[in-house]
């Protein structure tokens, strides 16, 4: 079995890349060759432990699951607060083929689902971005948003004003045209692409905040309690999710709109596979306000892990073991 970790596990799978696994997993997820249950998910003192089993069917195909940590008061000891291991298996004989970190792999997987999801759902001309949170997924989330347009603007916002500015100086090294801003509406008003990468509880900002036409990538909040965004901007806008099933049952962006009367009990959710596969529309005006629910599912991370092995494989790197 072959061991990989993250310092071995990055050079292998740069945002690019990341995206082109991603997008392998939404078409499979749209032509129902993917197959994957809702995570579960249990509690610990401080965080949660979740498991993610996956299969992506038929000729190179892929099986594995990922176990993560999420643990959000890392923040503060400036440690990660996703953190885990996905574990692969032989498709045809069920046989556990390789280990993988899955830090790296669960931050880069993620913003490459939002890049796909710019790409499909923002207006034509989108140049100017905005990031909510400071943390990993800033970071890559900017790298993701130079992958899916042109930029002529980044924002980044966090309450920590420090960490923005850090993060904003970190993209501006990588050739981005980055600044931190001062506050919330600052970073919103006026930008073409939303994300929010936060562990908030409550809405970040307002409904009138966000302009016409806008696309917002909702990424942080992942638990049916917690939300980033105010329910009146959900039921304005056209949704769409990587599950159906997840975005109704741990959306608290999605559940707590439906409770508040701004969404139907039963709303309308496009997953955004069937947009790449084209049995969806994506953005139907250039002023509707599109919003992308993401939570993440398995595999994507799959689909990642099964795209580093196979490089790693052809470079000789990582370590063999046997097992069992």
């Amino acid at each position: 079995m072959l061991v990989l970790r993250e310092h071995e596990i990055a050079p292998l799978l740069p945002i690019r890349d990341a995206v082109h696994a991603v997008e392998r997993a939404l078409r499979a997820q749209s032509d129902g060759t993917a197959r994957m249950p809702l995570r579960i998910g249990v509690p610990a003192h401080a965080g949660i432990l979740a498991a993610m089993p996956g299969s992506l069917l038929g000729e190179g195909g892929a099986l594995g699951a990922k176990l993560v940590t999420v643990f959000e008061g890392n923040a503060e000891l400036r440690i990660p607060t996703h953190q885990g291991a996905v574990m692969l298996f032989d498709p045809a004989t069920g046989t556990p083929s390789a280990l993988l970190d899955a830090r790296y792999l669960t931050e880069v997987r993620t913003a490459a689902v939002s890049a796909v999801a710019t790409r499909l759902l923002a207006a034509v001309g989108a140049r100017v971005a905005a990031i909510l949170g400071s943390g990993v997924q800033a970071r890559s989330h900017a790298l993701a948003m130079n992958e899916a347009m042109t930029l002529e603007e980044l924002r980044i916002w966090g309450r920590n004003a420090e960490r923005a500015e850090e993060a904003a100086a970190w993209a501006r090294e990588q050739g981005l045209p980055a600044r931190a801003v001062g506050g919330v509406a600052e970073a919103v008003r006026g930008a073409h692409v939303i994300n929010t990468v936060t562990a908030s509880k409550s809405p970040l900002f307002e409904a009138a905040d966000v302009s016409p036409g806008a696309h917002l990538n909702a990424v942080g909040s992942s638990t049916p309690a917690a939300r980033e965004l105010p329910g009146a901007l959900v039921g304005h806008a056209r949704l769409f999710v990587d599950s159906r099933e997840g975005a109704m049952s741990e959306s608290g962006d999605v559940l707590l709109a439906i409770k508040e009367g701004a969404l139907p009990a039963h709303p309308e959710l496009t997953l955004l596979g069937d947009v790449l596969t084209q049995r969806a529309h994506g953005r139907r005006s250039p002023g509707e306000i599109t919003l992308f629910d993401s939570l993440g599912i398995a595999v994507e991370d799959v689909a990642c892990a099964a795209l580093v092995v196979d490089r790693a494989r052809g470079q000789g790197l990582g370590t063999e073991i046997a097992f069992p």
